[in-house]
């Protein structure tokens, strides 16, 4: 009996709860665009932010949306802090279908819609989690030449273990997505920061071509947006994987104002057409149920707000080049570990507080060597400006000491270091530090200490 009744009695009730669920859904998008009728029958104005917002909140539809499973709280907004990963792929038909050479690891504050975008390079060095050491770029060939089939999982799994922080969303994108998209949104303004010329950019038949970009504010189509943003051999400074990093997130805060801008919103087409995009060219994990609470998470953030970080080797850099046995060039930490490059994602809000761009004298008060070195590159990072690095006039500090040299500067700014740095806040500076600042006149001397050496070095 139990047999007959589940072979025939189920499919019945899990068509009538098809049904059920179809119909819940009917209702709500009635009513809603009933109170949005309603709403502008008054004449009542409201701001892109007052329509998207104040109707979600009405009490009803916000009992509506939870009745239906639409209502649900971000992965990680518990904690006001969101992290994601956005990767791009080239796709069926081009070199290297599976390879990311565009890797950004985000993070949102959704109290306060402060963004931050760090820019991976493709040759970083990684450790795939029970497994070897590869270029981050090749980390979402292994996943989809795999068991589970899911690139974008495996890398999220392995900048996860870089970093030492979940990822709780990831979203990748091949070529014809990206193009399709922004031809959708009617295209994109970019404005470029200087001319420069590719004349190695490569053709779908693996040849080169010539392209080239002027100086100025322009509309982008999806084609042109793709070759600006994946350009790899152009003059004037933009030959470089830096370079390319920073133009490819000029290019995701533009497309994010198109997607997320109120006449995208209410314009079911095209909507339509976008998550029909989805299902061909993009991988990720965020649930349908999610996407209005990203809508309403994308409409807090303003691109003033969005701080974009660039991994890299420069001298400042957290990262530096090496060659493998093999003969491979790759990046690996500067730090030789990844506690820098955690130190970093983890304070990286903090390094916004206040004034991020002070001046700082940094002074290594312990017989560590490099260790100033180490912690500058870190500020560095953070957008603090690290005037110098040099020894202390002793070397018996057991405690980072902060001065605050300029009264003119944000107190927020100095409670910033004192947390990154786990220093004590000083506002007297004795007369040597006070001597030893008065050539580059900072605005705050940190003096480094350390009471076990062995605790600062892993530090």
């Amino acid at each position: 009996m139990s047999d007959y009744y589940n072979q025939n009695y189920l499919p019945e009730n899990s068509f009538k709860d098809k049904i059920k669920h179809f119909l819940k859904v009917v209702f709500f998008i009635f009513v809603v665009f009933f109170v949005i009728s309603t709403a502008f029958s008054y004449k009542v104005i409201f701001s892109q932010d007052s329509v998207l917002k104040g109707i979600g909140e009405i009490p009803v539809i916000k009992q509506l949306k939870n009745w239906i499973g639409l209502q649900s709280k971000l992965n990680g907004e518990k904690d006001d802090r969101i992290n994601f990963l956005l990767t791009g792929q080239g796709g069926a038909g081009h070199d290297g279908p599976y390879l990311t050479d565009t890797i950004i690891l985000g993070s949102v504050r959704p109290t306060n819609g402060e963004v931050v975008l760090i820019s991976i390079p493709r040759d970083f060095l990684v450790q795939i989690p029970g497994d070897g050491w590869y270029k981050i770029n090749s980390i979402n060939a292994f996943g989809e030449t795999g068991p589970n089939k899911n690139g974008s999982e495996l890398l999220a799994k392995t900048i996860e273990n870089v970093f030492g922080v979940p990822i709780h969303y990831y979203l990748r994108v091949d070529f014809s997505a990206f193009e399709e998209l922004i031809n959708e949104v009617g295209g994109i303004t970019i404005c470029i920061d200087k001319t420069f010329s590719d004349n190695l950019y490569p053709t779908d038949d693996f040849l080169t071509k010539t392209v080239s970009f002027e100086k100025g504010c322009q509309k982008m189509d999806g084609a042109t947006a793709l070759v600006f943003a994946r350009s790899r051999h152009g003059n004037n400074g933009e030959g470089s994987d830096f370079a390319r990093a920073v133009r490819q997130q000029k290019i995701m805060v533009a497309l994010k104002n198109k997607v997320f801008n109120w006449k995208t919103v209410f314009n079911p087409n095209l909507i339509y057409s976008i998550f029909n995009l989805t299902e061909k060219h993009i991988q990720t994990n965020i649930k349908k149920g999610e996407i209005p609470s990203f809508i309403n998470l994308a409409g807090k953030i303003a691109d003033s707000e969005v701080r974009h970080i660039l991994l890299n080797d420069s001298p400042e850099g957290l990262l530096k080049a090496s060659i493998t046995e093999e003969g491979a060039y790759v990046l690996v930490p500067r730090a030789g570990d990844y506690s820098q490059l955690r130190e970093l994602f983890n304070n990286v809000f903090e390094g916004q507080a206040g004034d991020g761009g002070a001046r700082i004298l940094l002074l290594n008060g312990t017989i560590i060597e490099g260790f100033g070195k180490r912690l500058g590159d870190l500020l560095s990072a953070l957008n603090f400006r690290v005037l110098e690095t040099k020894n202390a006039p002793t070397q018996d500090y057991k405690q980072t000491i902060i001065y605050k040299m300029n009264d003119e500067k944000n107190p927020e700014t100095q409670k910033t270091l004192s947390t990154i740095l786990k220093g004590e806040i000083n506002t007297n500076p004795p007369p040597v530090i006070s001597l030893t600042a008065s050539s580059t006149n900072p605005d705050f001397v940190v003096v480094l200490g350390c009471e076990k050496e062995e605790e600062c070095i892993e530090k």
